[in-house]
């Protein structure tokens, strides 16, 4: 029997009065269990506690001493009052410290780390996921971020479903778990367990366990806040439940400090501020009810109710920003795998050293190899233009209108590919491949090559698109520009198209509006310096009657959609 033990109910409530509260719950909890239950309920009205409140911070308190090898468990709040715009803007600035985030991800962040302090408060702990198209992105310096500044964090590399419940229970830490695609893909039982741990109401699951040599079922709690890193996508009903976060590997261009993945004066600082804003603010968020925008669906504002609510009382601008980073970040999800890093090395290819291209082209590019799995994507099916926008998606490279010579439509400029080129594949020269003519190319009228001109490359016809572009064409779903008009003086039609440089800076080039990366050439034209793409230039120095012949040897031209 210990020290304690021997110790009278009025002995220990003279250290009531001697110590704080937690003081006199860390003696109970070093109680052996047969003294701690005849003293249990006396020691729980002096608190003005209920007993099995008594018993939960007892078990917390054990847990702390449990796990005294963690010191960033140990958190005593701090002393001044923390305002919570202040608070969320250095927790943002302390992530995008260490980790290159996409847009909104640091807001995102920044309120689900308050969320884990104050998730007790509310009935929905949306998790939150972390995902990368392959390794090398960040997911393991978030977690280890959010390892500081999250309250009793553990992080694992790997769990089993029945330690995740009983962990869950003896704890109550905040989970953060990595590795998620080397062991959760196919487990469909902790996927389960996870799944039931977003709803307070429905947090729990129920397994028996061995009393005195019988087995009784008992309840197990699943409620706590879980951060998830992935390579890939989960499960839907995961991702479902988050809010994820599409992670990208840092570009050699981008400079963030050296995270040393271990506890410092600013984790410290900002536990305890997170520790003294939870405290003071706590019941003002039960049962929040913020307005979420309205394209959120019914789970997407779910997730983002509580992580909003802290917003508003934070203040400031974080209303906003809660609200933006939701509609950035909420969106419908996709695969990422590394078939879109072949992907990516493919449209390179595509582009070879054009600026724009249309998506109807690249398209036909991509899916004119039948050993490339573009020609039997889905089905046996080649692969079709919202297909390719899904796949380039978590790379945030969408399409947009170009400009391919007189015609403008929908499609993708090369500079959008330059980081996602840059960071996945880092040095590697061109694939030797080509990409064979594509039977999109080959049209009814095609010339003895069995290719239109409307295709051909820029060195043998007009730049980025028909060889008669300056005609109301209107094809591959590109819609025709209108004419230039002729200025007074007799001036070509290329020179009416120039315009001086307003600055040494390169680009855009004058003719496709494509931009320019100073590689190209400046050309003088009608006395005019300019920036042009090759290509353009030798476009715009064909004379206007060489154009008027041209347009009389094709009188009319055929819509081809």
């Amino acid at each position: 029997m210990s020290d304690l033990d021997k110790l009278s109910n009025r002995e220990l409530d003279q250290q009531v009065k001697a110590n704080d509260d937690q003081a006199f719950i860390r003696q109970l909890a070093a109680l052996s269990p047969l003294t701690y239950q005849r003293r249990r309920v006396d020691a729980a009205q002096e608190l003005g506690v209920r007993a099995p409140a008594l018993d939960k911070l007892v078990r917390e308190t054990k847990a702390d001493d449990q796990h005294a090898a963690l010191p960033h468990w140990n958190v005593e709040p701090s002393e001044s009052e923390v305002f919570g715009a202040q608070l969320l803007d250095e927790i943002e600035k302390a992530f995008n410290r260490y980790i290159v985030l996409p847009e909104g991800a640091g807001f995102a962040l920044a309120l689900w780390t308050l969320h884990a302090w104050t998730a007790d408060a509310g009935d929905i702990s949306p998790f939150l996921v972390l995902v990368s198209p392959t390794k090398r992105c960040g997911k393991t310096n978030t977690l280890i971020v959010l390892y500081y500044l999250t309250p009793r964090s553990e992080l694992a590399s790997n769990i089993s479903p029945s330690a995740i419940f009983r962990y869950i229970e003896d704890v109550r830490p905040t989970l953060l778990i990595d590795e998620a695609d080397s062991f959760l893909r196919d487990n469909e039982e902790m996927r389960g367990i996870l799944n039931s741990g977003h709803t307070k109401t429905a947090a729990h699951v129920i397994r028996n366990i061995e009393v005195n040599g019988e087995h009784k079922p008992r309840r197990f709690s699943t409620w706590a806040p879980k951060a998830i890193a992935t390579i890939r996508s989960l499960a839907d009903t995961l991702e479902d439940r988050a809010v994820v976060i599409r992670l990208q590997r840092k570009p050699k261009s981008a400079a963030v400090a050296r995270l040393r993945k271990r506890d410092n004066d600013e984790f410290a600082v900002l536990r305890r501020q997170l520790a003294r804003w939870a405290d003071d603010n706590f019941a003002k968020l039960t049962d929040p009810d913020p307005q979420v925008p309205d394209t959120l669906n019914d789970r997407a504002a779910d997730n983002w109710r509580p992580l909003i609510a802290i917003a508003d009382l934070a203040g400031g601008e974080w209303p906003e920003r809660a609200r933006d980073a939701a509609c950035i970040l909420s969106g419908e999800g996709h695969d990422a795998t590394s078939i879109n890093v072949e992907l990516l090395a493919d449209i390179r290819l595509a582009f070879a050293k054009a600026h724009v291209i249309r998506s109807a082209d690249l398209v036909a590019k991509l899916t004119a190899d039948p050993e490339r799995p573009w020609a039997e994507w889905k089905h046996g099916k080649p692969l079709t233009q919202k297909q390719l926008a899904g796949l380039l998606r978590p790379f945030c490279i969408a399409s947009e209108e170009v400009h391919v010579g007189q015609s403008h439509g929908k499609g993708y400029k090369r500079a959008r590919f330059k980081d996602a080129w840059e960071a996945y594949l880092p040095g590697q020269n061109s694939p030797t491949h080509q990409f064979p003519p594509s039977e999109a190319r080959k049209r009814a009228n095609a010339d003895e090559m069995g290719t239109s001109g409307d295709f051909r490359s820029a060195q043998e016809t007009s730049p980025r698109g028909s060889k008669n572009a300056n005609l109301s064409n209107n094809h591959a779903g590109l819609r025709a520009c209108a004419d230039r008009k002729p200025e007074s003086g007799g001036r070509s039609q290329s020179d009416q198209a120039i315009m001086p440089l307003a600055s040494a800076t390169a680009g855009p080039c004058v003719q496709c509006k494509g931009p320019v990366d100073g590689k190209e050439r400046r050309f003088t034209t009608g006395g005019q310096s300019v920036w042009l793409h090759p290509e353009c230039h030798s476009y715009l120095s064909r004379s206007a009657p060489a154009a008027a012949a041209e347009k009389r040897h094709h009188p009319r031209q055929r819509n081809h959609n």
